[in-house]
């Protein structure tokens, strides 16, 4: 049974919704949407002279000491640094990811495909790791876009709006790179819009070219999206995102076989199963999942499941990235919602202010422990 305090902001949560669910015609956007690369291990240095050994090393010795250097070559070659950057959703602040970084595992033990007698290691550099440095002040210059003929036929090109997202990524990008004294790869992980502002970056839609976009376009080892639609379908009601999504959804270069086969960049699409849209419920988050899967797909009902802001049915890319359905939290039981913080877009006096908190008494989210570990496992 939810609690007073629980209830009294899933209310304010699904205000929040129904008035965003307006500023596509406002603001371009509303509440519910939110070149080459090949992994690079840390190299081990080829060994050229044996320690030890000389013109009279038996057979034995030379064989022993070969495979110490092979031994040693495998364990440098099977530990990656990695640091995260962190795409948020619309008018989240980096502050309301903290909660991210104090969950993120130190680690990430991978088997490999190819060998049973070791397992790779991805170390996550929490202290390098960032969120897109955004005000909730920097979502008003989509306004700019709004008395354009390209607004009103749903036909924005991804560079001109999304220019002063690209230039904020790019600068967290030049703060990994710049504290990075060692070999890091990057993994890009994006939650709800950030995602596919994300997947447009990578697909070269920011069209930058800057030093810092080419040199982090070759580190960038994952990418990771965290209740993102990737589908803007003819079904839905409105077009919200005035055909931003529709650009990046066609752009070859976008899609997860150029990720992933042409540029060596692992892609996982992760979502959550456990709030089904329902108008007539007295389950007031089901009612927010209703209120937001109908003029995104175009249908709400109880058949339609996610996270109680994007449907499953719009949130993977296509094969072959991976897909990850959350269903609840492995632990609990609880539902896994959209967001773990009610965003304050009316705050613009302190644009970096932290959004409000939401009780995790009756579900949790994509940053909650239980659920980090559930995505962590796929950055690479």
């Amino acid at each position: 049974m939810q609690t007073f305090s629980n209830r009294m902001g899933s209310i304010a949560f699904s205000v929040l919704v129904t008035m965003m669910q307006v500023l596509p015609t406002i603001l371009a956007f509303s509440v519910n949407i939110p070149k080459t690369r090949h992994c690079i291990p840390l190299h081990a240095q080829q060994i050229t002279e044996q320690e030890g050994l000389s013109s009279t090393s038996t057979t034995a010795d030379i064989a022993a000491a070969q495979s110490s250097a092979v031994k040693a070559t495998i364990d440098k070659q099977s530990t990656r640094r990695v640091a995260l950057l962190l795409c948020p959703a619309q008018f989240c602040v980096p502050e309301d990811y903290n909660e991210l970084w104090q969950n993120l595992p130190s680690h990430i033990e991978i088997e490999d495909a190819d060998t049973s007698s070791f397992s790779s290691k991805i170390l996550i550099d929490r202290d390098l790791s960032r969120v897109v440095p955004l005000s909730r002040r920097d979502w008003i210059k989509v306004a700019k876009q709004l008395p354009t003929q390209e607004f009103l036929s749903a036909n924005l090109a991804v560079h001109k709006t999304l220019d002063w997202y690209f230039d904020a990524l790019e600068e967290g990008l030049a703060s990994i790179l710049h504290e990075s004294k060692d070999q890091v790869d990057i993994c890009l992980v994006g939650h709800s819009i950030g995602g596919w502002v994300a997947r447009a970056f990578l697909g070269g839609l920011s069209r930058s070219s800057t030093s810092i976009s080419r040199v982090a376009q070759t580190r960038i080892s994952s990418f990771v999206t965290l209740g993102t639609p990737h589908i803007s379908p003819d079904s839905a009601l409105v077009d919200q995102t005035r055909g931003l999504l529709r650009e990046i959804a066609e752009a070859p270069a976008c899609s997860s076989k150029s990720l992933i086969e042409d540029r060596g960049i692992k892609v996982t699409c992760v979502c959550s199963s456990s709030l089904p849209g329902n108008f007539v419920s007295t389950n007031v988050e089901q009612f927010v999942a209703a209120s937001s899967y109908l003029p995104l797909l175009g249908r709400a009902g109880g058949d339609v499941l996610g996270d109680g802001i994007v449907p499953l049915d719009l949130a993977f890319m296509e094969a072959p990235a991976d897909r990850v359905v959350i269903p609840a939290c492995p632990k609990t039981g609880r539902p896994v919602r959209h967001s773990h913080v009610l965003p304050t877009p009316w705050n613009l006096w302190d644009g970096y202010a932290p959004s409000i908190r939401l009780d995790d008494s009756d579900a949790v989210s994509y940053v909650s422990p239980d659920i980090i570990s559930l995505w962590a496992q796929y950055i690479r």
